[in-house]
């Protein structure tokens, strides 16, 4: 169902979805969608109080992303648009030039290309760079954290890299190996470190039963604040 709110002097529809939930989730995204997961059952009334007691939030949200204009996804890399690479957000700069390569300052990330004009080359590039620094970045958090697990036998795990729809990662035990989401670059490195810790710990424990919950949090005690963050600030649009 849809509800509607004033949201910066005009009338936003807010897509409303009732499920088996303990905790209401509301996420506004880079499309400028807004949707609200509630638990079933959830009164009408209780539903309007609550969007209008978070209109300067959303607000707030939907200002940020038309500034900087996120490409949550990139289909398409082009001068002007920003992405966001481990929290931080970047204006994306291509450049004509003799070779390929990527060049990161404080606030812009340059795209260094033979073929500029060629879109299908630009995204190529960038993709084939996203996927090396992704995974580059993991491996290394990976190094850090699985001595964590190695003390109770477990192999060290490789990794793999891909575009993920619904999932931050996942990991197969039978294959050793995790699987990363291929965004999760753009957020803040605790958060990476939560992803990764919280894979690991399933080679442990494949459930998330009270063995698998007490064991993450003697390891990350604020796993839960890191969770958060990601499911509520690092919006992918997914």
């Amino acid at each position: 169902m849809e509800y509607s709110v004033e949201l910066l002097g005009k009338k936003k529809m807010v897509e409303v979805t009732e499920k088996s939930v303990r905790r209401v989730r509301l996420k506004v995204f880079p499309s400028q969608e807004i949707k609200l997961t509630v638990p079933n059952d959830t009164p009408t009334d209780w539903v309007t109080s609550f969007l209008v007691s978070k209109t300067k939030w959303m607000e707030e949200k939907l200002t940020a992303f038309e500034k900087t204009q996120a490409v949550e996804k990139e289909d398409h890399i082009r001068t002007g648009v920003s992405t966001r690479v481990l929290g931080r957000q970047y204006i994306i700069r291509v450049i004509q030039a003799n070779r390929k390569y990527v060049e990161i300052t404080d606030s812009e990330l340059f795209l260094y290309t033979p073929n500029k004009e060629m879109q299908m080359d630009v995204d190529k590039q960038y993709n084939n760079w996203w996927q090396k620094a992704s995974k580059q970045y993991f491996l290394k958090r990976l190094d850090d954290l699985y001595p964590i697990i190695q003390k109770h036998e477990i192999q060290r795990p490789d990794v793999k890299v891909a575009k993920m729809k619904t999932l931050w990662g996942s990991c197969s035990r039978r294959m050793n190996k995790i699987n990363l989401n291929y965004y999760l670059l753009k957020a803040p490195p605790p958060c990476i470190e939560y992803v990764i810790l919280h894979e690991l710990t399933h080679f442990l424990y494949p459930r998330h039963d009270k063995n698998f919950l007490d064991f993450l949090s003697v390891h990350m005690p604020d796993w839960r604040e890191r969770a958060k963050l990601l499911d509520n600030e690092i919006v992918l649009g997914m």
